[in-house]
């Protein structure tokens, strides 16, 4: 078990050194500055969009209206070049953070289920510790 936690302290070390890091935390700061607006027209309408879900779901009276809203803000906001790169490096940071899990897990037990590159598991895996 003591292998394992040290493997973890040294991959978190790589991750830590990792270069697209400091561009990520570095276009997070560029987004929040330069599209403040786009943010807050997104956050705006996700909020509507989770209060009309609360309220009626589908058979909502602005259902159709808060969804096409949600939609276009998205859009707005993930087709910037900024938000596109963060997405992009974000995605790359999660495979590799999956891949290590994944060896974790199978240092651990083969039985233990683990997430496929789409983020599913499989059903019928449970581990069987005795």
């Amino acid at each position: 078990m003591t292998d394992i936690i040290i493997k973890a302290y040294d991959v978190l070390d790589e991750f830590l050194e990792d270069p697209s890091l400091p561009e990520i935390k570095k276009l997070n700061q560029s987004i929040d500055k330069l599209y403040k607006n786009e943010v807050k027209a997104f956050n705006d309408a996700k909020t509507k969009y989770e209060q009309v879900l609360n309220e009626g779901g589908t058979y909502h009276p602005d259902y159709k209206q808060c969804v096409k809203i949600l939609s276009e803000t998205k859009k707005a906001l993930y087709e910037t070049k900024d938000v596109k790169r963060y997405l992009e490096l974000e995605l790359a940071l999660e495979a590799k953070l999956n891949a290590f899990l994944n060896d974790i897990s199978k240092t651990i037990s083969e039985h233990v289920p683990t997430p496929n590159k789409f983020g599913m598991i499989k059903k019928g895996g449970s581990c069987h510790v005795h």
